[in-house]
């Protein structure tokens, strides 16, 4: 009686849990978004059951298989929409829109679009065009090809062109070509380019910039000056000495070529007018139009400057000026044939001691004999 007694009146320890868990199952409201979130997971798990765990071959999804993951997929919102594994959100939207498609055919008969001509066929008809007119550019093809194709665009036919390997037999020219003007008129034309030259101060490593310019006919150079702050306003200055006095281009200048720097402001090309210099610029991403002024910085860098390490601006402008002396009078030059750009009388001497001018010790020497 005892035992019967105390197992009635011992009491459930989960028996208000269990109440509690049934009181909110009552009253609970399921989630819209999650209820759709795990109808689409238990859709996806059903797909990728039958077909990577029973055919071991690479995931891909057929078209119907797409639509009836879109439908469910498009309903979902935020972020849960956006962590879908196997479609994106542009091929939710497009797959959806398609299923969606399926449920309104529309019985109205459909237009029927104009036929399409295979490529085959333009090709063909354009290759006879070419044959006959062989000559022909491609604006003039194209023009042909609109009186049997009235809306073929003019890219598609420049593709056919360049698959049959035709190209414009006529070169369409604007002016006169570059190198017909550098032949023609070198005898009034002047290069001009800027270089750089790191100088070792107290103050630290300083940049100086050096503004040059060169005959393209005597490959003669004089240099404009050597600043630490290069701008369109110190170069604009220099040109103003020269106006006070005689020019060092000469009375013959007509064209100065020169780079897109933007020290070359409108103001600048302005002022080169007034000395007589009209600008030639050259073509953006095109050095080679200017080589006479970067072979110049090239040949100043190779034999001298990469040389030396200079400790003030002064000594930096006396080592230029002594190059340029030197390569105007004591450099031998190839445009002239081993011979020098300004000649005096111990050039071409085969006789007579052989004496050494020193310009720059260790660096630029000149030999020649004495009578």
């Amino acid at each position: 009686m005892t035992k019967r007694s105390n197992s009635k009146l011992r009491k459930n320890p989960y028996a208000s849990l269990h109440r509690k868990l049934i009181e909110f199952t009552e009253n609970a409201e399921l989630d819209e978004e999650l209820t759709l979130r795990n109808e689409y997971l238990h859709m996806e798990n059903m797909i990728l059951r039958g077909m990577y765990f029973k055919r071991k071959d690479r995931l891909k999804l057929t078209e119907a298989e797409k639509q009836e993951l879109a439908v469910p997929a498009a309903k979902m919102r935020g972020r849960s929409k956006v962590k879908v594994s196997l479609l994106s959100p542009a091929q939710i939207i497009r797959f959806s829109k398609k299923a969606s498609g399926k449920k309104y055919v529309s019985l109205f008969p459909k237009k029927r679009s104009a036929p399409r001509i295979s490529t085959v066929y333009k090709g063909d008809i354009l290759r006879s065009i070419v044959e006959e007119h062989p000559r022909w550019t491609k604006h003039e093809v194209w023009e042909e090809m609109q009186k049997y194709f009235p809306d073929i665009p003019a890219f598609q036919v420049y593709d056919l062109l360049y698959d049959i390997g035709h190209w414009d037999a006529k070169k369409i020219v604007r002016g006169l070509p570059w190198k017909d003007f550098l032949k023609r008129f070198e005898k009034v034309t002047w290069a001009g380019d800027f270089f750089s030259t790191d100088v070792w101060t107290d103050y630290g490593q300083w940049t100086y910039f050096t503004l040059f310019f060169i005959h393209l006919e005597t490959q003669r150079v004089f240099l404009a000056g050597t600043t630490r702050h290069c701008t369109s306003q110190w170069i604009i200055n220099t040109i103003k000495w020269w106006t006070d006095g005689e020019s060092p281009f000469g009375p013959d200048a007509r064209f100065l070529i020169r780079d897109r720097d933007t020290r070359y402001t409108a103001e600048v090309d302005w002022y080169f007018a007034q000395v007589g210099l009209m600008p030639k610029i050259i073509s953006p991403g095109a050095p080679v139009m200017n080589f006479h002024a970067e072979q110049f910085v090239r040949k100043i860098k190779h034999e001298c400057l990469s040389h030396c390490l200079f400790l003030s601006g002064d000594a930096l402008r006396n080592v230029l000026d002594m190059y340029v002396k030197y390569y105007n009078t004591q450099r031998p030059n190839t445009r002239f044939n081993g011979g020098c750009i300004l000649e005096d009388e111990t050039h071409w001497q085969t006789e007579g001691e052989i004496r050494q001018i020193t310009t720059l010790p260790g660096l630029l020497n000149y030999y020649y004999r004495s009578k």
